[in-house]
């Protein structure tokens, strides 16, 4: 998991719905992964660029679980990692682009999109 703790909760959510399906849609998986990672670069503060390169999101695939993992990690000079402080703090201005929960809210969203597609296509008669 990250160690942000609004992606770690989006997280467990999504795992909880994967959970209760009898399989998982892997394509589903991947392209909401992708739209995720575009949309939180897209929201990402931006000074130097470093933090939008810091952002990841992956598919994780194994035996016992699929899921989708995202987070952001960027050392500052002096060696702190400023990335959950920004993704977190909600005072801060960001005066080019970007803003707070740059990760959590797309994954939110892309995750809400990715759970309709899915019960459309359970409903839909084969």
């Amino acid at each position: 998991m990250s160690n942000i703790k609004s992606i770690d909760r989006a997280i467990r959510n999504l795992n909880k719905f994967l959970d209760s399906l009898e399989s998982v849609p892997s394509e589903e998986l991947d392209r909401t992964a992708s739209q995720i990672k575009a949309k939180a670069i897209a929201q990402t503060p931006y000074r130097t660029g470093v933090l939008e390169r810091s952002v990841y999101v992956d598919v994780v695939k194994d035996s016992t679980q699929q899921t989708i993992i995202a987070g952001a990690s960027a050392k500052s000079e002096r060696g702190y990692d400023y990335a959950g402080i920004q993704h977190e703090n909600t005072t801060f201005n960001h005066p080019v682009k970007g803003k707070a929960h740059y990760i959590s809210d797309p994954f939110k969203q892309e995750v809400y999109n990715m759970k309709r597609r899915i019960r459309r296509r359970l409903k839909k008669p084969k």
